[in-house]
């Protein structure tokens, strides 16, 4: 495993850019603090091994821990500084992180060349660490709910890929593309097989019947690490998840539904749009989305599993 700079230039060569060769994490950082860090690395450990891609998960821990003290240590040097001749880049980049608030990306790329498609077993992986803004515009959203859209765009079953957060996203892209055709704010996204999978970037789950649902991620999806963390808690406190599959049929008929991602954490959807052109309304102000949020917020600075 090699760590490179995020200002590196990404070499032809690089199977990242090539052809999708790798994994990567959206980790968000607040007060300096890498929120569900132990649940970011589970993933990324287990992503990167069922794609045969070879890392040091401690050595990584402690370059993502190493990585956030410099940016903490840039934060307070340049609120010292107060000069004038800071370049604008560098003033964008900062000016994300008031209260060491901002997204670490963590991409990790199968290596440099090999013969095609097969990779060259003596080349390391390659890490890069960067810093993105992040989305602020998620707090207003939450209070007002996501509306929603029930894509076209099918996603492809792949069990040896299911779950995995791999570089192939044009899937995604597409369905992106519909959201912002449609004006809504994301999409609700099904299989080639009509079964419920995800949100265009994020986990589903809804709640009917007294119980929670969420689809199975045996054919397709990204097993997200709020997702992660979610299951086990409500494992744990021996409420009844529903894990199966479900088709927008069952959502149609649901009290609250709710998307979740690493930097949304739990986000209220207030409506779906479907196929047929109804639009159904949930609640978005839920004892059990409160319920949720308690779980998620309860392993927001865990330091292990």
């Amino acid at each position: 495993m090699k760590i490179v700079s995020s200002d590196a230039p990404i070499l032809q060569s690089d199977r990242a850019y090539n052809y999708g060769d790798g994994v990567f994490t959206t980790i968000r950082v607040l007060n300096h603090t890498p929120e569900l860090l132990p649940w970011h690395l589970s993933r990324l450990s287990y992503d990167t091994s069922a794609l045969g891609i070879h890392i040091d998960i401690e050595r990584l821990q402690s370059a993502i821990i190493a990585f956030i003290a410099e940016q903490r240590e840039k934060i307070r040097q340049n609120a010292d500084d107060h000069t004038n001749d800071v370049h604008e880049n560098d003033a964008d980049k900062n000016e994300h992180q008031d209260n060491g608030q901002y997204v670490l990306k963590v991409h990790i790329s199968g290596g440099e060349a090999g013969r095609g498609y097969a990779r060259d077993q003596s080349q390391p992986s390659l890490v890069r660490l960067s810093v993105h803004a992040y989305p602020k515009h998620y707090d207003a959203m939450r209070q007002r709910g996501i509306n929603a859209i029930s894509a076209n765009t099918a996603l492809a079953i792949q069990p040896v890929l299911a779950g995995i957060k791999h570089m192939n996203r044009l899937e995604q892209v597409l369905i992106k593309r519909e959201v912002e055709e449609a004006g809504a704010d994301d999409a609700i996204v099904c299989d080639t097989n009509e079964n419920l999978i995800e949100a265009s970037a994020g986990n589903l789950f809804f709640f009917a019947n007294g119980a929670w649902y969420t689809p199975s991620l045996k054919g397709s999806g990204v097993n997200g690490v709020v997702r992660q963390c979610l299951v086990q808690g409500l494992l744990n406190d021996n409420v009844t998840l529903n894990v199966g599959e479900y088709s927008l049929e069952h959502l149609k008929a649901a009290q609250a539904v709710v998307i979740t991602n690493a930097l949304m954490g739990i986000m209220p959807v207030s409506s779906v749009t479907f196929h047929d052109s109804t639009t159904v309304s949930y609640a978005i102000e839920h004892a059990e989305i409160e319920y949720l949020n308690k779980l998620l917020h309860a392993n927001k600075q865990a330091r292990t599993l």
